[in-house]
């Protein structure tokens, strides 16, 4: 939140479900922090997309979404003005991942016919970063109640009525911390070297 902060957003709505009654003493209403802090709560998980669904009565103009298990320094006050820029009911924060083939990568023609050989190459993917900016409209293709996943249900549903999702990509630090294993890794680098996770650095807007 200090990080979102530092591009001029201080007001959040935390999804919460798992632990929620944990989240909701640390952190209160967010005053003690200088923010305003509102929680849309469910009994149980509810994916990505049901658990962002719980929070509609509180999402009216556009809005930010992150996912709580990742680190970044991405410049959202530039994801913001891609999305007005480029229209669309939503943008989607992009990440470059790299995957390492562990064997030789034979390429053929239609009749078999080796046509090139590359020796463990290494592919490079545009990957979603887990960061979004929306219009409310999004929030009425999500059923209420319901596990949903932004991924692999409402995006495509969105696609295939020729609803406008656009992308934005820089080269910017992140990180999953998903599992303890990646969250004491991040948090050591953190500790030792700040500047290696690149918080705190806020560039402007072109």
């Amino acid at each position: 939140m200090k990080y979102l902060e530092g591009h001029g957003i201080t007001e959040f709505v935390l999804c919460v479900a798992y632990l929620k009654k944990q989240i909701i003493d640390a952190f209160g209403d967010g005053s003690a922090l200088g923010f305003k802090i509102q929680y849309a709560e469910a009994d149980v998980p509810l994916g990505t997309a049901g658990q962002l669904r719980t929070a509609a009565g509180m999402l009216n103009e556009t809005f930010l979404v992150m996912n709580g298990d990742i680190v970044t320094n991405l410049n959202v006050t530039k994801l913001v003005a891609t999305h007005k820029r480029t229209g669309g009911v939503a943008t989607i924060a992009l990440k470059e991942f790299d995957v390492k083939i562990p064997y030789g990568h034979v390429i053929i023609d239609g009749n078999g016919k080796v046509t090139a050989f590359e020796e463990k190459p290494t592919l490079s993917y545009m990957a979603n970063a887990g960061v979004y900016v929306m219009e409310p409209e999004v929030l009425k293709e999500i059923p209420t109640g319901k596990v949903e996943s932004l991924e692999t249900d409402v995006f495509p549903k969105l696609i295939a009525k020729g609803k406008a999702i656009n992308s934005y990509f820089e080269s910017a630090y992140w990180a999953d911390v998903g599992s303890m294993a990646d969250f004491e890794r991040v948090n050591d680098e953190a500790l030792t070297d700040p500047s290696s996770i690149g918080q705190g650095s806020v560039a402007s807007v072109d």
